[in-house]
């Protein structure tokens, strides 16, 4: 823009000399103003240039910047990525060692309920046969006392009869061959 200005300023000058001849005056331009006017938008067009310039630089080192930034960004979000894969790694490690773990102290549990359900009819089978043993015994010792009560009553109602005697004679006997001469032998 500014180097435009410039061409129509030095153009607006060149036509006012050359309207009116080589002009004295007011109204035309002189060689002098005419040469001025050449350097002035000479040098407009080197200011102008050399901001060109300038401005082509600022844009390459703003790209640059921009690249090294975008660049860096770049990376910054790369690094993120891995920091991101890395944790959800450890967190499925994490998960896994703990469902492990779990499954660990699950099975644990069973085979401890297992055992304790073994160990509960185990003891229960001992209870059951402990008590059937003792009731078995229960029994056999109500037999053999229904058993000596009944001889006793039969030693008894022989006692009042005249048919002890012999009898006594026979349980004599019978201790005798048994080994001892005690009391009533089962």
């Amino acid at each position: 823009m500014l180097c435009s200005l410039a061409m129509k300023a030095g153009a607006m000058a060149w036509r006012r000399g050359t309207q009116s001849g080589r002009g004295t005056g007011s109204e035309g331009g002189s060689d002098q103003t005419i040469q001025i006017v050449t350097v002035t938008v000479a040098v407009l067009g080197l200011v102008a240039a050399v901001a060109g310039s300038t401005a082509v630089a600022v844009h390459h080192l703003d790209q640059t910047e921009l690249k090294r930034i975008q660049d860096k960004a770049a990376m910054d979000i790369a690094q993120a990525k891995a920091d991101v894969a890395r944790d959800q790694t450890e967190i499925k490690r994490i998960q896994d060692k703990a469902a492990t773990e779990i499954k660990r102290i699950h099975d644990k549990a069973a085979t401890d309920i297992a055992q304790a359900k073994a160990d509960v009819a185990r003891v229960e089978g001992e209870r059951k046969s402990e008590v059937a043993r003792v009731e078995g015994e229960r029994r056999l010792s109500e037999e053999r006392l229904r058993a000596e009560v009944e001889r006793y009553k039969y030693d008894l109602r022989l006692t009042q009869t005249q048919d002890f005697e012999p009898y006594e004679a026979a349980i004599r006997e019978n201790q005798i061959k048994r080994g001892g001469a005690g009391g009533p032998q089962d």
